[in-house]
């Protein structure tokens, strides 16, 4: 029986794909370019060490300045402009073109600061590495992943990213044998991701029309109210690991490195409870653009509350096995990870949370200000944290502004989402009443069983396994109505 719920109806406009082959193509894509480099880090970590991972993760960190204003606000504004139009092919090709075409003059500009910045302030002994690197913005310019979410044809996205992604990781076993390699590592990691890029393209001219008068800068106000937000998001995403650069020189990258492998970790969770917002996200806009204001509420109270399901047990989880996992996967020579995993894991259900809110309400229904209000409180909180932390504390320092920096973003996106008179956060903050007796269930029952087994791959695979079994078990004891459903293979999904 339909009810007001039924969010897979596709008529009205939702002819896209369905909504669970998309979130398992993003899930896949995602997964893969976040485990791709999670499969290689034992041998990276080993082969390299803390300082040659720390200088790798410094001279990435810096490069990230200079990607953001290649891409401007062109990925977030293109996907929106292309599912407004989605419905229109002569629409949706201009809306390409001219997020396409100001995305390749904004990366021309920025890879000739690139390489000045090369030339004249990066240290001597890593301007080689710098200079490899460079290449990304040029795979950047030609990244039309963008317009695939738009479109929702995620499977392709997938396929391309992933393949790329995967013969990367062969390439790097193959080649990268001693500490000497690291600009081999970085030359393979940068041109798969421009293979991948590249073969996006594959078929995209048959999906776009002929269109005359296009005029790529008159989107730009947009683009920046996008760009904003994004260079905040920045400063507190990447600023941490270039402060540990900047401020902990003296003692060379290893913060670097501990700080680097402990975030990929707790980030690799961060893709999975968020990856479901993200494939909901065209849909979103879709429908606040032909005024469906309940159909939109629906989708965001899926988004937020899949993102407290998967992110309450990913924090319980790693706090309760960081002292195991840190040795069995990094080696003995990242101790130090072990805090940093522990304080990083409150960022999981942190960032579920305040990425609905923000890439998933405040973007489609059009309200960037709001967003940008949250990401600068954030980036202010971030900056003032590892200010006064990092110089005294290191890495736990960056990992505790982290923390405090996603804790006033979703704080801010909260008040400002009741104030704009939004109800679907209240389904999801109702399952906190289950999800959080689970968590803590299965954190007790892992510390538990953590006295008795071995801490030894084996030992670390046991305490997962039982870990999320036990918190699954809990849910259906609590019959968590929202997990039910996908237990009985309902399709559609009802949150009222």
């Amino acid at each position: 029986m339909r009810g007001k719920g039924d969010l897979n109806n596709r008529s009205g406009g939702d002819r896209g794909k369905s909504v669970g082959r998309n979130y398992l193509s993003y899930l896949s894509y995602q997964a893969l370019s976040l485990l791709c480099p999670l499969v290689l880090t034992p041998y990276f970590a080993r082969v390299l060490g803390p300082d040659r991972v720390g200088l790798f993760s410094f001279a990435e960190a810096v490069l990230s300045y200079f990607l953001l204003f290649a891409a401007l606000g062109t990925a977030a504004y293109g996907q929106r402009a292309v599912s407004y139009a989605r419905d229109d092919p002569e629409a949706r090709s201009r809306a390409f073109w001219e997020t396409f075409l100001l995305r390749l003059v904004a990366s021309a500009l920025t890879l000739f600061s690139y390489l000045c910045y090369v030339r004249f302030g990066a240290e001597e002994g890593s301007r080689a590495l710098a200079l490899v690197l460079g290449l990304e913005i040029v795979g950047s310019a030609f990244d039309v992943s963008w317009f695939l979410q738009g479109t929702e044809d995620f499977g392709r996205a997938a396929l391309c990213g992933g393949a790329a992604k995967l013969l990367g990781v062969a390439l790097t076993f193959l080649f990268v044998r001693s500490g000497g390699d690291l600009k081999r590592y970085a030359l393979i990691s940068v041109g798969c991701a421009l293979l991948g890029n590249g073969t996006m393209w594959l078929g995209l001219p048959r999906r776009l029309r002929r269109v005359h008068g296009i005029r790529p800068f008159r989107n730009l106000k947009p683009v920046l109210q996008l760009f904003l937000p994004a260079i905040a998001v920045q400063a507190y995403t990447v600023l941490d690991k270039s402060m540990l650069g900047w401020l902990c020189a003296g003692e060379g990258y290893s913060e670097n490195g501990y700080y680097e492998q402990a975030e990929k970790l707790v980030k690799t969770a961060v893709t999975a409870v968020t990856a479901f917002g993200a494939v909901l996200s065209p849909r979103i806009a879709h429908a606040y653009r032909m005024g469906r204001r309940s159909r939109a509420d629906g989708y965001l109270s899926m988004a937020y509350r899949y993102a407290l399901l998967l992110g309450i047990p990913a924090m319980f989880g790693f706090v309760a096995v960081a002292d195991v996992f840190v040795p069995v996967y990094f080696g003995a020579d990242y101790g130090a990870c072990v805090p940093l995993v522990r304080i990083l894991s409150a960022v999981v259900p942190l960032i579920g949370f305040s990425n609905v809110t923000g890439m998933q309400y405040f973007v489609p229904s059009g309200r960037q200000n709001a967003l940008t209000l949250t990401v600068l409180t954030g980036a202010a909180v971030n900056f003032c944290c590892n200010l006064a932390l990092i110089p005294r504390f290191g890495a736990v320092g960056a990992s505790v502004g982290t923390v405090a920096a996603e804790f006033s973003v979703t704080l801010l996106g909260l008040l400002l989402l009741k104030k704009s008179g939004a109800m679907a956060q209240r389904s999801a903050l109702a399952g906190l009443s289950n999800y959080l007796p689970a968590g803590l269930g299965m954190f007790f029952v892992v510390l538990l069983l953590k006295r008795v087994l071995p801490a030894d791959p084996a030992g670390l695979i046991l305490l997962i396994l039982v870990g999320a079994g036990t918190y699954f078990l809990a849910l259906l004891f609590l019959r968590d109505g929202f997990l039910l459903r996908f237990a009985r293979g309902k399709r559609k999904v009802e949150l009222l």
